[in-house]
């Protein structure tokens, strides 16, 4: 009995350890997604495609190891919503590479001046969470997850602006270029980057106020 219950403790911390290290691949994604708006080299886009394969490796392994351990420990049910949690989690990290990649690809029909300017600022602020969301993760703080769920509010407003200026230029009756238009579906996915990243800090947050 012993010997499994080391054996689940061990694979406890090894989850944990492995959710933040997803979290940092996406922040290195991130940066390396910036270098690309930057300078949109075949070499920074399949550097930032490796990175998101990275997360989806990850993200397999780590659902294995859950469906693993159910299978193979008799736990309480708190530890099981745990493992489901974090399952639910990875996901949603998972998600978040998912779209900085449709990105990358409607960059390939976008002016990418205008795209590495409008996104700078989603970014400021999305990479700001990520740290937060690693930061409360590792140390178990809600405080912290929960600068991350309210920080998200600058990512909507910044989404509300940029669906507000292209209608703006409707009613004005200015020019529509495809660059602008789909600059809104664009800044929809950096929001929902945003969301992913809220949906995490609130799923880790109600676990520690829940078991304190």
């Amino acid at each position: 009995m012993l010997k499994r219950s080391n054996y689940y403790d061990n694979k406890r911390k090894e989850i944990k350890a492995v959710v933040v290290e997803i979290i940092e691949e996406l922040m290195e994604m991130t940066e390396h997604f910036k270098l690309y708006l930057a300078e949109p080299t075949r070499d920074n886009k399949k550097t930032v495609l490796k990175n998101e394969s990275f997360v989806d490796r990850y993200e397999k392994r780590l659902k294995e190891d859950i469906l693993e351990i159910i299978s193979l420990q008799q736990l309480e049910i708190k530890e099981i919503e745990w493992l489901l949690m974090m399952n639910r989690i990875i996901r949603e990290l998972e998600r978040v590479g998912d779209q900085l990649t449709n990105i990358i690809t409607f960059s390939d029909a976008i002016d990418i001046s205008t795209l590495h300017k409008k996104t700078k600022p989603f970014l400021k602020y999305s990479e700001q969470m990520m740290i937060w969301l690693g930061e409360g993760i590792q140390k178990d703080d809600p405080k912290t997850l929960q600068d991350v769920i309210q920080h998200d509010e600058h990512i909507n407003v910044l989404n509300k602006e940029t669906y507000q200026h292209l209608i703006h230029r409707i009613h004005e009756q200015e020019e529509l270029t495809e660059t602008r238009v789909k600059m809104i579906i664009i800044s929809r996915f950096l929001e929902r980057l945003g969301d992913h990243l809220v949906n995490a800090a609130n799923m880790y947050k109600k676990y520690i106020e829940e078991n304190r």
